[in-house]
C-alpha cells in the first residue's frame, strides 16, 4: 500500500511540474511526435501526463527495490539476533 501512495504522490508532483514548466522532455514529446504529426491544443497536457506516468513508474520501481533490500537486511539481522 505504501507503493501506491508513493506512486500517486510522485505522479501528481511530476505531472504538475511538467505542466507548469512546459519544456520538451523525453518521453512525452517523443511519443506524441511518433503518434501524430499535427499539433493539438492539448499537447502540453498529454506530454505532461505521459512524463508523469513514466517518471513515477521509475521512482516507484526504485522505491520498491529499496524497500525489498531494507526488508531483507532487517529480516536477516533479526534472524541472527535470535
Amino acid at each position: 500500500m505504501k507503493g501506491a501512495y508513493f506512486f500517486i504522490a510522485f505522479f501528481l508532483l511530476f505531472t504538475s511540474a511538467m505542466f507548469l514548466i512546459p519544456i520538451s522532455m523525453f518521453p512525452g514529446d517523443t511519443v506524441l511526435r511518433m503518434v501524430s504529426s499535427t499539433t493539438f491544443e492539448y499537447t502540453p497536457f498529454l506530454s505532461a501526463l505521459i512524463n508523469g506516468i513514466v517518471y513515477s513508474l521509475v521512482a516507484w520501481a526504485i522505491f520498491m527495490f529499496a524497500m525489498r533490500k531494507i526488508g531483507k537486511t532487517s529480516s536477516t539481522d533479526s534472524a541472527k539476533n535470535s
